[in-house]
């Protein structure tokens, strides 16, 4: 394994643990990241989808959304089956957009990306379900989430792309 295919793995595994913190936040910041460049032809279909307009479009506000929806008290279990299987799927493209950009095999990134999702869903509702019954411990702790989450996805980012840099 070369040292570049070990930074696109550990960035599958960053980008899938984001999707199980906030299921649209990983391709929200993918997308933004991919759309800034200018090498994208032959990426792949997962690129290409992260980076249409609708997705540049609507993956921000759905994130957005997501994000004050999170601590809400009325806010559904994130490990149904239905959330389980979305957070599963959008880990899994946003992982294979990445490797698709870097022209790696994309299964292998895919498959990382959709486990780190179900496994950080399934430990994020472990850790902040005791405090669901109070709304601002609760809230308190979703925000620290979502700045883990930014942190791990930033940094999965940089691990993947910054070494294939091909933006403007």
């Amino acid at each position: 394994m070369t040292m570049t295919t070990s930074n696109l793995l550990w960035a599958a595994l960053a980008i899938g643990a984001v999707t199980g913190m906030r299921s649209m936040l990983a391709p929200a910041l993918v997308s933004r990241a991919l759309s800034e460049r200018d090498d994208l032809d032959g990426a792949g279909e997962a690129a290409q989808l992260l980076t249409s307009d609708s997705a540049q479009t609507f993956l921000p506000v759905l994130a957005a959304g997501e994000m004050l929806g999170d601590k809400m008290p009325f806010a559904p279990d994130r490990t149904i089956v239905p959330s389980m299987m979305f957070r599963a799927f959008s880990g899994g493209v946003s992982a294979a957009a990445l490797a698709g950009v870097r022209r790696e095999p994309m299964l292998v990134p895919a498959l990382i990306g959709a486990t780190a999702a179900l496994i950080a869903a399934k430990i994020g509702l472990i850790l902040r379900k005791p405090y669901q019954p109070r709304p601002l411990v609760n809230a308190a702790l979703g925000l620290a989430e979502e700045g883990l989450a930014l942190t791990v996805g930033r940094a999965g980012l940089r691990q993947a792309l910054n070494d294939q840099r091909g933006g403007r």
